[in-house]
């Protein structure tokens, strides 16, 4: 039987190959040694967009650092990217493949946390800084340890469910149902939802039930949802993928008017071919889904440069129908800031990078201004107030909730 070393290292012979893409430095930098970052997602996975927007964000970012003549006087940054299939093991073998590479300083995780918490020992033992523009369960960035090599900037579970609940009250709703995966992501969504209710009395929100959907499989979620309307549900606070998703607007799109709830979910569904599976259903169902980034927002002209190259690259017509938008902000974010963690380290050491992370000097993002990014105490980049709501429109369109609201709901 094989041990685990031995398996990590016979994925890593089969797909060496298909694992690893490098971008070519510009010819600029002459013979200057290219400085490394890691992105490791789930390329395999026909599903997700995700991996493809956190790939052009921080592909964008570098391209626009090394335009201005890179990191450590003139040496070009270069993306490294490998597949983990949205498989833990494979996640763990490709962090111990990149951790490896000569002048590696970083690598971004993906939209899956259960292969970036299964990696956070290894990070650790590594030395080498995982940075987060998707991947949202708490445990990747409160993992306890020091020094702890995990930053995150974009949503995590305790502030999207926060977000939620707030929007929901703000509507006037009251009676809520939950729909959850049974994984740890929905084990995870429910205690921070009870939690957030149970600390504030005054919330005036009441649970009439939870149902569970078994993780990658759409089959009776509508079935679910019937089952919490005829609780007395007013809205849904639903934690799901794309296909889940999907199914559900669906579903209701086939009920009465009257019969229709309310929708308000985790970022989740938007990960994936989310507007394409809905069809047309999309535009009958009231559904706002909680985003840590959009182009409605972006700040400056690095923002409205990255709006319009990401249009142009996703082959859309505007910017508001790109993709998982929400992840290619923060992407491109982390990778300006690990440029000027790395000038400020003077070094491609992974420790002294590490250490400059934690002491930036303020920083003007696409996503928002930074002052500074983090701190040793605090590895997490946004909060609550960072947090969108936003809407699709007809054509695909995600918009903040607040700029484009449906006159359809009150």
């Amino acid at each position: 039987m094989p041990t685990p070393s031995s398996y990590r290292r016979g994925i890593l012979r089969a797909g060496c190959a298909a694992l690893l893409a490098l971008s070519l430095p510009p010819r600029a930098f002459g013979r200057a040694a290219p400085v490394l970052i890691g992105l490791d997602a789930e390329f395999s996975d026909r599903s997700s967009t995700a991996d493809d927007g956190i790939r052009f964000g921080a592909q964008t970012a570098i391209d626009d650092i090394n335009a201005a003549g890179g990191v450590l006087g003139g040496r070009p940054l270069q993306l490294v990217t490998t597949d983990n299939r949205s498989v833990p093991a494979r996640g763990v073998a490709n962090v111990e493949y990149l951790a490896g590479l000569p002048d590696m300083t970083a690598y971004v995780c993906s939209r899956f946390s259960t292969v970036a918490l299964e990696q956070l020992p290894h990070i650790h033992d590594l030395q080498l800084p995982l940075l987060a523009p998707g991947s949202a369960a708490d445990a990747i960035v409160d993992n306890h340890r020091s020094p702890n090599y995990a930053f995150r900037l974009g949503l995590r579970d305790s502030i999207a469910m926060q977000a939620l609940l707030e929007t929901i009250a703000a509507r006037g709703l009251r009676r809520i149902g939950l729909i959850l995966p049974t994984t740890a992501w929905g084990r995870r969504c429910l205690f921070f939802a009870e939690r957030r209710l149970t600390l504030d009395p005054d919330f005036a929100l009441t649970v009439v039930g939870v149902e569970w959907h078994r993780w990658g499989s759409d089959r009776l979620i509508d079935e679910s949802y019937r089952s919490l309307r005829e609780k007395g549900a007013e809205a849904i606070l639903l934690v799901a993928n794309e296909r889940e998703g999907a199914t559900l607007v669906k579903a209701l799109a086939q009920m009465r008017v009257a019969d229709r709830r309310p929708i308000f979910s985790h970022w989740g569904i938007t990960g994936g071919h989310f507007s394409e599976l809905c069809g047309p259903a999309l535009a009958e169902v009231d559904l706002e889904v909680v985003q840590s980034f959009s182009f409605a927002r972006a700040q400056g002209a690095r923002g409205t440069r990255l709006a319009q190259l990401a249009a142009a690259h996703f082959g859309v017509d505007d910017p508001l129908q790109v993709p998982s938008a929400t992840a290619i902000g923060p992407a491109y974010d982390l990778v300006g800031l690990l440029a000027l963690a790395i000038d400020q380290a003077g070094s491609t050491r992974r420790p002294a990078i590490h250490e400059a992370l934690e002491h930036l000097p303020a920083h003007s993002g696409v996503v928002r201004r930074f002052a500074p990014a983090f701190t040793r105490a605090r590895h997490e980049a946004l909060d609550v107030g960072d947090v969108l709501l936003c809407r699709f429109e007809p054509s695909g369109r995600l918009v903040p909730a607040e700029v484009k609201r449906s006159s359809r709901w009150p």
